[in-house]
């Protein structure tokens, strides 16, 4: 895979309202780690002048970025590379600027979703039914994940049912809908065993009842930050196996730091600076 040359040592996060975003502590820290004199930081960008910080990219300013919502999508169409899991998902996370200016769109979100759920010892067996809230580029990341998990077979539910079409020739999955209830029926009939989250939503808002899930069910929520009532607390509370998004967050922005640096990532330091920006023990 091409490998970022340092015509920049600086490093982007491509986002909008992304202010409180702990990526930079964590990138900074596994920067630091490795002696490297790089500087990681957020670029919040609105969607009209996405265009302009592409060609600051393009030029050099920097050696590559992470790209977070909203803005997978329009990047992967702006990249000149699709490497991999990107290529499929048509959805981008890190883009990394060979030595020539192309850029090269990655996508690290679901290796990192499976070596955070492989982490937590979360990994599903095969044989799984699972079901994906969303149909955005984490969700299309998530199912990717999941896929490798070997299921019987994956649901993808959205609030937009054209949404969830549009993944299903590619990922080979069944889109459901949101408003019409179908996630609701489905979660109450059939015997899931993963449950993902890839929507910014909070329970209150999801078409999910816990207490339908059967005890062995595992539940992943892609964020990171959520109230005390939230979907995993509320999975853990009824004795469900259930993680956050935030060892995700450490695994594919490390998967990143590989493919930016050509170096074995510092996980450890970087985990640490990761929970002391959030607050996590």
């Amino acid at each position: 895979m091409p490998v970022a040359v340092a015509v920049s040592t600086r490093l982007w996060l491509l986002g909008h309202g992304v202010a409180r975003s702990p990526s930079p502590a964590m990138q900074n820290a596994a920067l630091r780690a490795c002696g490297l004199d790089w500087e990681y930081s957020i670029r919040d960008v609105a969607a009209d002048a996405l265009p302009g910080v592409i060609g600051e990219l393009r030029d050099g300013a920097a050696a590559g970025c992470n790209v977070t919502i909203p803005h997978k999508r329009a990047v992967a169409a702006a990249c000149d590379v699709l490497d991999g899991d990107a290529e499929v998902t048509r959805a981008v996370n890190t883009v990394v600027r060979t030595a020539d200016g192309l850029l090269v769109g990655h996508n690290t979100d679901a290796r990192g979703l499976e070596a955070a759920l492989r982490h937590e010892g979360l990994w599903p067996a095969p044989g799984a039914i699972a079901v994906v809230l969303g149909a955005g580029g984490a969700a299309a990341a998530a199912v990717l994940a999941v896929l490798r998990a070997q299921p019987a077979r994956v649901h993808v539910a959205a609030r937009r049912p054209e949404a969830a079409r549009a993944l299903a020739p590619v990922l080979h999955v069944d889109p459901l809908d949101f408003d019409a209830g179908a996630v609701t029926l489905a979660l109450s009939g059939a015997p899931y065993s993963v449950l993902v989250n890839a929507t910014p939503a909070p329970l209150h808002d999801l078409p999910v009842d816990l207490g339908s899930l059967p005890l062995g069910c595992t539940v992943v929520d892609l964020r990171y930050r959520y109230e005390a009532d939230d979907l995993v607390p509320a999975a853990r509370a009824r004795g469900l196996r259930a993680a956050d998004g935030l060892e995700m967050l450490l695994q594919q922005g490390m998967l990143s730091f590989e493919l930016w640096t050509g170096r074995p990532a510092p996980v450890d330091a970087a985990r640490s600076a990761l929970h002391a920006a959030v607050g996590r023990a």
